[in-house]
């Protein structure tokens, strides 16, 4: 019943969300917009801790920001301490999408690139664990 079907639901945000970093990686061998790449990471992001709160049997909310979703997620009993920092991005998902001639935060970003592959690891070890 619902709960294979949250599994399923799960991997497939998880798939997408690994897609969304790969995009966000193009862009650093090939330096497009900060704005752009940070976008790709901040959808990364979201899709990962969302498919994290399905795998723990809740209904991911359909909000954007990232620090919101470490919230449910924490509430859930989640040790989300170790992602607290990539909160940063949920700037992306909004304020720069609409927004002309961003200030660039200058972040650097194969360092960022490793710390979300660390929690979508973390997240496919917990969806893969599913039933």
């Amino acid at each position: 019943g619902g709960f294979l079907m949250a599994a399923a639901e799960a991997m497939t945000l998880l798939r997408v969300a690994l897609r969304d970093l790969q995009t966000a990686q193009l862009l650093e061998a090939a330096p497009g917009p900060e704005s752009s790449w940070g976008f790709h990471i901040q959808q990364a992001i979201e899709k990962a801790l969302k498919a994290w709160i399905i795998a723990r049997n809740r209904q991911a909310p359909c909000i954007h920001d990232l620090s919101d979703l470490m919230r449910i997620l924490a509430d859930l009993g989640q040790e989300v301490a170790p992602y607290s920092e990539l909160a940063l991005f949920t700037v992306f998902a909004v304020q720069l999408r609409y927004d002309d001639e961003p200030d660039a935060l200058n972040l650097d970003r194969r360092a960022w690139h490793v710390r979300v592959e660390a929690l979508v690891d973390h997240v496919a070890k917990i969806v893969g664990s599913l039933p």
